[in-house]
């Protein structure tokens, strides 16, 4: 499988590259980059196609630079204060463009990733279960098959998690749970342990993405509400307890602090997460 993060980093040093030496890279020294990734031809075409193809607000930027510079020279006059302004402007869109860039690069390779899927191996349900049990006992060859095995329900998933027809936020959520489904199966390497190891995987999984929508969602509200909602929750989990010697349910929660029982599910995930951290 392609390594995203690695592909996506090399896409955009590759740009930058591209744009310092002003365009002046012939395709084979582009794709000497990427020489250790194994890409297909069509890969490869779509690195190019990216990366060679002039983008219109490149020469528009340019153009309004060498605009700027003409009328300066035209003039005769010190135009020290409207070069720093054009400079500025310029920089801008420089950064601008870049986001632009960095996000189609994002998207690419994410599309690639969803192509590869469909290339994955399929295994029984038996043949499943064989190397569910070879990984409990400390197989670690099996890693990389069970993984192929759960990337696409990774994805089915998220899509029903996310609800969204955001690319950008649907890879997110899927990198997370791929993350999780990796690190479970580290921990259950050779643990000998006696577990449904799809449930385990499954819930991991879940929890995971869950977190992950919480906090892109949290972003987009206001902060001090989001904080307040979590206190209030946390607050409330604690009194409750300390009064029924019990943690109350989700029921109880919902009812004393008026919060909807289908966000507490998510605040409670989202407290639980942090009290880890703090361990």
């Amino acid at each position: 499988m392609l390594d995203q993060s690695l592909f996506t980093e090399t896409i955009h040093e590759v740009s930058e590259i591209i744009r310092v030496s002003q365009g002046n890279m012939t395709r084979e020294e582009i794709l000497g980059y990427f020489k250790d990734m194994d890409l297909n031809e069509e890969q490869q075409q779509m690195v190019l196609d990216f990366l060679l193809k002039p983008h219109p607000e490149d020469e528009q930027i340019a153009e309004n630079a060498e605009d700027a510079q003409d009328d300066n020279a035209e003039s005769g006059e010190d135009a020290t204060d409207d070069e720093k302004k054009a400079a500025y402007q310029t920089e801008t869109l420089d950064a601008a463009d870049t986001e632009k860039n960095n996000e189609a690069a994002h998207t690419g390779v994410f599309q690639m990733y969803l192509d590869e899927l469909n290339e994955l191996s399929t295994y029984s349900k038996e043949k499943q279960e064989e190397m569910y049990k070879a990984l409990l006992a400390g197989d670690e060859s099996v890693i990389n098959d069970i993984t192929n095995c759960w990337l696409p329900v990774v994805l089915e998933n998220a899509k029903k998690l996310t609800e969204s027809n955001d690319p950008d936020r649907l890879q997110d959520v899927v990198q997370e749970g791929n993350m999780a489904l990796f690190m479970r199966l580290t921990e259950l390497c050779g643990s000998q342990e006696k577990v449904d190891v799809e449930s385990e995987l499954a819930q991991e999984i879940e929890n995971a993405m869950k977190s992950c929508i919480i906090e892109e969602e949290g972003e987009g509200e206001s902060e001090d509400a989001m904080v307040g909602r979590i206190a209030l929750v946390n607050e409330a989990v604690k009194y409750l307890e300390k009064e029924r010697g019990m943690k109350p349910s989700v029921a109880e929660l919902a009812e004393y602090t008026k919060v909807p029982a289908s966000e507490l599910d998510e605040i409670l995930l989202y407290i639980e997460k942090a009290n880890q951290k703090k361990k």
